[in-house]
């Protein structure tokens, strides 16, 4: 297990002591600030295929020790809203010491309204973190440090909100960048704009239309022979058709369905018409219990596809489609002891294309098929106190073994977390 330096340890034994000697005492306050530690141990930290053997020197399993300083706020004034949190994070590994790194998390949202039903929100994302290990190939096991730093904005604007006829408009911008040379191909800068209108003919039933045109950006899509690199530029469209229907006190239902056209300006073989969307049902079967299904289709580009669970942190997938079937599960156990489980199902249609002879592309198709299950328990003795265990197993078989290659990782974790607000 990977030792804690002095200062670190100090720093944490005195907020401790500040924090407990002051949670007694402390008052409702719309800021808090707090120290976390976790210690996970995963069994495949390089995504080592199952056909495949890590270099000498290389540790597959490893113990990873995370010290966090934690931050948030949710502040209203008038109607207005201000709400967040952020993370510091010193991240090291017990027996591969070159991946030890620091990482940081920012979400910031601002929620904002006039007194002429004009209303919208304005949020601000950044995250540096070690990218998840992505094998893709049988030429080798990925073993450079890879940092992945993601920054995004968005805003939307809505007029009506509380009348029956809602009028949206939103826009955003992201950028994703990665430090390692090997994945400048997959370094890119997306940016959406979406019009669209809301129907509320009942109290329950809330239907939607928007249009939602995305420009996406590869700098670095394509190396050449010989040096130098080409770009790819990709266009999509999607007219989003959404529903959220609320058939009972205990019973929510949300879905969108959306015609989607993406266009590739040197790749025309990757264009991609169809069908994408998503649709989630959360039900309380009881007053403890609440259960959450999930089904979603869409493109590699789209946040989706890693939303679903099947990658960690910076990982961009370049799937054809990703088609994802989910199962969440939360019981409180008591009041203050809550149990947590999940299962993840998804399918990916893959393809690559590459050059070949520094004039032609060759291309190459696939899918593989990934399963996760997962099990958690959190116990918040206090307001300001929590701690909690995970544990989790992932299995993944795939047809071409050059796209994707099958393996198998399970991890174990356990965190302590205590705040002052």
């Amino acid at each position: 297990m990977p030792m804690l330096n002095r200062p670190v340890l100090t720093c944490l034994a005195a907020a401790a002591i500040l924090l407990g000697a002051t949670t007694a005492h402390a008052q409702s306050s719309p800021y808090y600030i707090g120290v976390a530690q976790s210690l996970a141990h995963e069994s495949n930290i390089y995504r080592v295929g199952d056909d495949q053997a890590l270099p000498a020197g290389f540790s597959k399993s490893d113990t990873v020790s995370g010290t966090s300083l934690v931050a948030g706020v949710d502040q209203t004034w008038g109607r207005q809203r201000l709400y967040g949190s952020g993370n510091l994070r010193a991240n090291r590994y017990s027996n591969n010491k070159a991946l030890d790194n620091d990482s940081y998390g920012l979400n910031l949202a601002v929620d904002w309204a006039t007194i002429n039903r004009l209303s919208g929100t304005v949020a601000l994302a950044a995250d540096n973190s070690l990218a998840q290990f992505n094998n893709r190939t049988t030429s080798g096991v990925e073993t450079v440090k890879n940092e992945a730093r993601t920054l995004s904005l968005d805003a939307r604007a809505r007029l009506g909100v509380v009348t029956r006829y809602t009028l949206e408009a939103g826009a955003g911008w992201r950028e994703r960048r990665y430090s390692a040379d090997a994945y400048d191909r997959l370094q890119n800068a997306q940016q959406y704009g979406s019009i669209g209108m809301r129907f509320r003919p009942s109290n329950l039933l809330n239907l939607g239309v928007a249009l939602r045109l995305t420009h996406i950006d590869y700098p670095r899509w394509r190396l050449l022979n010989g040096g130098g690199s080409e770009s790819e530029q990709i266009q999509r469209q999607d007219i989003d058709f959404t529903a959220s229907w609320q058939p009972s006190g205990l019973s929510q239902i949300n879905a969108r369905l959306s015609p989607t056209r993406s266009r590739y300006d040197r790749n025309p073989d990757a264009n991609f018409s169809g069908l994408t969307g998503s649709a989630s049902w959360a039900w309380q079967p009881t007053g403890k219990t609440k259960l959450t299904t999930t089904l979603s289709r869409d493109t590699g580009q789209s946040a989706d596809a890693v939303s679903v669970g099947l990658f960690g942190n910076g990982i961009s997938d370049e799937s054809r489609t990703t088609t994802a079937l989910g199962l969440k599960a939360n019981h409180d156990l008591t009041g203050k002891i809550a149990l947590t489980g999940g299962l993840t199902h998804a399918r990916r249609a893959l393809r690559s294309d590459l050059l070949a002879g520094g004039t032609a592309l060759t291309s190459s198709t696939g899918s593989d098929s990934t399963t996760i299950l997962s099990l958690g328990g959190r116990w918040i003795p206090t307001r300001s106190i929590q701690v909690g265990c995970d544990i989790s197993a992932e299995k993944r078989s795939s047809s071409n073994q050059r796209l994707s290659v099958s393996l198998g990782s399970n991890s174990f974790s356990c965190f302590g977390q205590i705040v002052l607000q």
